[in-house]
């Protein structure tokens, strides 16, 4: 059975803005197909063939499109997902050690094989989820963090069986993972959570700068490096309203997409905040000096300032601008992002004017580039 809604919804009232969003749950029920037909001892072809069938899906050709970007080519393969899902019946289709995503996948798809019952009512209690309000509420929460030259476009949303990112978005889509769905302690989906992350996602899909021209190679190459710490940021400090650092929260309600593993990461951060801005500076150094081209420094990005559950730069890119929006409100920070080659001069005057305890200074010849 096929769960597929096409929705138009009302963004924002005020202006007549409308918004049409894709809403695909397919993959789910497609899937639990391929797992009921592995338990019943189907032909080992008509399995690979219902396999084949999920994977040319919209959904799951958006996912490889998401682990397969410029900067990390063939990070997983279309055969090696398939032969990681086959290994749940047929062992030998594939290795531990062959692929470390579908190494790090293949925990959640065995847990839910060995659990086919807990699948289907999963899926059935998603089937009655209104997705079409959830959609709305998260949209609407954070297009209030965008400036009104920015608005969140049509999408495509989607979920899907994956086990490995929780949620992505790519090329007007955004993809969740059915295996890694927040629950509440009765098991059921828990609708604020999702809301929360759409909200986050949503930020990602309606950030859209303002286009600029470049003096040289380097500055264009360090804007690129910037616009991971603006995203990732903007959408951390304000949509999910996290703490610094030495930036407090935006307001005194709670803190959205947050547990225990994001607290103690974000400690840890906080007790290396002043090695962090040494590490951005000095990044922006070795760009000008000539030692990166463009795959290098996207694939250290992800190596180092992205890497983890959550990474550094969501972290350091809350504090830049969480120091404009202190120092200097809203109306500031919406200029700051649409122009983000002022971010950093505008930084440290914020930093001069809140004095706040255990502020960090960049360098002042970071405040002169672009």
């Amino acid at each position: 059975m096929k769960y597929y809604i096409l929705t138009l919804i009302i963004i924002c009232g005020l202006n007549g803005y409308a918004q049409k969003v894709e809403t695909d749950i397919s993959a789910c029920k497609a899937i639990f197909g391929v797992l009921e037909a592995m338990k019943s001892g189907k032909e080992k072809t008509e399995i690979e063939q219902q396999i084949n069938n999920v994977l040319a899906s919209k959904a799951y050709q958006t996912m490889f499109q998401h682990y397969n970007r410029s900067w990390r080519p063939n990070h997983l393969p279309e055969n090696t997902f398939k032969r990681m899902i086959l290994s749940l019946k047929y062992p030998n289709e594939y290795t531990q050690g062959e692929n470390q995503r579908a190494d790090a996948m293949l925990v959640f798809w065995k847990k839910a094989f060995e659990n086919i019952e807990q699948f289907n009512r999963d899926v059935l209690l998603l089937e009655k989820t209104n997705l079409a309000v959830l959609i709305q509420k998260g949209v609407k929460y954070a297009q209030k963090w965008l400036p009104s030259s920015m608005q969140i476009p049509d999408f495509y949303f989607f979920i899907h069986p994956n086990g490995g990112s929780p949620a992505f978005a790519i090329n007007g889509s955004q993809g969740y993972d059915f295996f890694q769905l927040d629950r509440d302690d009765k098991g059921n989906i828990d609708v604020q959570k999702l809301i929360d992350v759409i909200s986050h996602e949503s930020h990602h899909l309606g950030l859209n700068p303002q286009s600029i021209s470049f003096k040289s190679n380097k500055d264009s190459l360090a804007y690129t490096y910037l616009m991971t710490f603006v995203a990732e940021g903007t959408a951390t400090k304000f949509v999910d309203n996290m703490p610094g650092g030495f930036v407090p929260k935006v307001r005194k309600t709670r803190i959205r997409n947050w547990d225990t593993r994001v607290a103690n990461i974000w400690k840890d951060y906080t007790l290396q905040e002043k090695k962090l801005f040494e590490r951005f500076e000095s990044d922006l150094a070795k760009i000008y000096a000539g030692e990166y081209n463009k795959d290098s420094i996207q694939f250290y990005m992800h190596q180092y300032w992205l890497s983890g559950y959550k990474g550094r730069a969501y972290f350091l890119g809350a504090e830049l601008f969480g120091a404009v929006y202190q120092a200097f409100g809203k109306k500031k920070l919406f200029y700051v992002m649409e122009n983000p080659k002022y971010l950093l001069a505008y930084y440290n005057r914020s930093v001069e004017k809140i004095r706040l305890k255990n502020t960090i200074k960049l360098s002042k010849w970071t405040t002169t580039i672009f």
